[in-house]
């Protein structure tokens, strides 16, 4: 018998082919997910950590404080921080430092003095009041008795600056006879004192600054080299001559403000005077009496140099002209000294010894070996004891040769300036730029 698989096979078939359709249906959506992002925050520069120039500490705020180098190691160390307070005296002594590795001594808040500051064996040292932003003047002097700052021995690269000074009876600052009449001057420069520094200074009813020796056949001492006087104030004194070098070579005086000095003195001072050569610029004196510079001149060497006084401010002297220039044959030593060249220019210069007894006119020029050259000055309210005003120069002694243009002189103020505040000139390149 023959078993027939035909039916029961195709019947298998239908069976496997309906079962897979069923297992092949579209399966169900799968639901997609929201991503979430993290917010990117902004960068953020690293701060820079603030130097911090390391520093000694001294002094307690009250009595007296002596800073002496060789208690201390100053080989790293440059900077020396003074307590605020009230001291009765500073002494400062053997730091020894160099050009290129100044000592800064500051205020650590505002320091009062006393009785007085000094200092011996110091070189390349800033004594400096700046050192808080809303101190303008840091070391504050007030009703000394005797001389507000002494300083001994060489002194190279001393700086004072940011220190005010009220009521001082004897001298401001002062040399001491270690850099002045015992300080030999043989051509070396350790036999010098250089780059000396008075900067930013107030004051008030105060001494004379004075330092320096001699020059003559048989002295040289006390020679200051490249002295800089700037951006000081002077006011209400009577002390004559308000800085003084006696024996001087390269001196730069700008930028300082005079007023109501010498109301009764009578004296013929300088209020600015200096043996030697240098410049004398960018200065402003009002209601004052003497010359605003009296410039005893000779050079160093045997090439002449050349002295300058330019935009200069000088109004209202009771006694003397603008500026002096004299040379003294005492100072000019063969193989040593020689004469100076001068230059005279825009400045500005009126109201001249009102009290008319002496010439008051812009320029007192004395016996002279060089050239000078004098141009572009203003002036106005001058004094001429006879004559009319010409060329706004009173000359004693020998003439210079004079190379003299482009000045200009009126009877009256108010056609030479726009005021007696600015005084800035009516014409163009002649006279001071104006205050």
């Amino acid at each position: 018998m023959r078993i027939n698989l035909k039916m029961p096979l195709f019947i298998a078939l239908i069976a496997i082919l309906f079962a897979s359709c069923k297992k092949n249906t579209v399966p169900e959506e799968i639901k997609s997910e929201t991503s979430v992002i993290a917010p990117v925050a902004n960068p953020v520069a690293p701060t820079n950590p603030v130097a911090v120039i390391p520093s000694y500490e001294v002094g307690t705020g009250s009595g007296y404080l002596t800073i002496d180098g060789k208690s201390l190691d100053l080989t790293s160390i440059k900077l020396i921080k003074v307590k605020g307070g009230t001291y009765k005296g500073i002494y400062i002594k053997n730091i020894i430092a160099s050009p290129a590795s100044p000592v800064k001594i500051v205020n650590n808040g505002q320091v009062y003095i006393s009785e007085g500051m000094e200092t011996d064996n110091v070189s390349y040292v800033t004594i400096s009041g700046d050192a808080i932003s809303n101190l303008t003047y840091g070391f504050a002097f007030e009703n000394i008795a005797l001389r507000a700052v002494k300083l001994n021995g060489l002194m190279n690269g001393v700086t004072l600056k940011n220190m005010s000074f009220k009521n001082v009876n004897d001298y401001c600052i002062a040399g001491e006879k270690t850099n002045g009449s015992n300080l030999v001057y043989n051509g070396n420069s350790n036999t010098r004192v250089e780059n000396f520094k008075i900067l930013n200074c107030f004051f008030d009813n105060a001494g004379q600054i004075s330092f320096g020796g001699n020059l003559n056949e048989n002295e040289d001492t006390g020679l200051f080299k490249d002295v800089e006087i700037a951006y000081n104030t002077f006011q209400n004194t009577d002390a004559g001559s308000l800085c003084a070098f006696t024996n001087v070579q390269d001196y730069n005086i700008h930028h300082n403000v005079v007023n109501n000095i010498n109301q009764s003195s009578n004296n013929h001072n300088g209020v600015f005077y200096m043996q030697g050569n240098g410049i004398f610029h960018d200065n402003k004196l009002t209601n004052y009496q003497g010359n605003a510079i009296r410039m005893w001149i000779y050079s160093r060497g045997s090439s002449p140099a050349t002295v300058e006084i330019y935009n200069n401010i000088c109004y209202n002297t009771r006694k003397y002209g603008g500026f002096e220039i004299q040379q003294f044959d005492r100072n000019i030593i063969a193989g040593k000294t020689t004469f100076v060249n001068a230059k005279v220019y825009n400045n500005t210069v009126g109201k001249m010894n009102t009290s008319k007894d002496w010439e008051g006119q812009i320029l007192d020029l004395y016996n002279f070996g060089g050239t000078l050259d004098y141009y572009n000055n203003l002036g106005f309210e001058l004094y001429k004891v006879q004559g009319v005003i010409t060329d706004m120069i009173n000359y004693n002694g020998n003439a210079a040769k004079t190379n003299i243009s482009n000045n200009k002189y009126f009877a009256q103020q108010s056609s030479a300036i726009t005021d007696i505040n600015r005084f800035n000139s009516l014409f163009a390149g002649i006279g001071s730029p104006g205050n």
